[in-house]
């Protein structure tokens, strides 16, 4: 029998171990496969459901919304530079103009591209009653949707592991300590008798 064995064998039968022992390392096994298996899993089940169903979203949103082209009543403001230097798409509410479908010309509030001016052509979105809306979700928007929404999940599912651990790991302790001091306070009379 090699030294593993024999190490596993003697931790069985050694006379220190406690209940509250064997207790606590089955469940850091449990919960330590939960956070480095389960968590990951359940991350990707999420985030897959998360996919169907943004992509479902889209879906409505390309049925219910419809551009209009229009024009920039005023100038956007500029776009300002992120401290981060990462370029992203930025929008401003502005005003601008559309003729509809019946003829009439439609004056509205909507969001447009940072540094647009006066009379530039914009797309503008509008929901099934004619009203300025968002653009439909884009493939970014989904892909964010879907990798926020596994995280999320991976993240609760190993820190409930995590928290689970610990919490576990406190109350052993606090039995641990107060069957010492019961033990304690029976050894204690006898064993100041000798050494005094």
């Amino acid at each position: 029998m090699g030294w593993c064995g024999r190490s596993r064998r003697a931790a069985r039968h050694n006379p220190l171990r406690r209940t509250s022992d064997v207790v606590e390392a089955w469940a850091a096994l449990v919960l330590g496969v939960l956070a480095v298996l389960v968590a990951p899993a359940a991350g990707a089940v999420s985030g897959w459901a998360a996919h169907q169903d943004a992509q479902e979203q889209v879906r409505v949103q390309e049925r219910s919304r419809q551009p209009v082209r229009a024009r920039l009543v005023r100038d956007a403001p500029d776009y300002v530079p992120a401290a981060s230097g990462v370029q992203a798409t930025v929008t401003y509410p502005v005003t601008v103009r559309w003729v509809d479908q019946r003829g009439r010309t439609v004056t509205a509030v909507a969001p447009v591209t940072a540094g647009l001016e006066r009379g530039d052509p914009t797309t503008v979105w509008l929901d099934r009653h004619g009203d300025v809306t968002a653009a439909p979700w884009g493939g970014g928007d989904v892909w964010s949707h879907t990798l926020a929404a596994g995280f999320l999940v991976a993240a609760a599912t190993a820190g409930l592991a995590l928290t689970t651990r610990l919490v576990l790991r406190a109350v052993l302790d606090r039995r641990r300590l107060a069957a010492w001091e019961r033990e304690w306070s029976r050894v204690e009379p006898v064993w100041g008798r000798r050494h005094a």
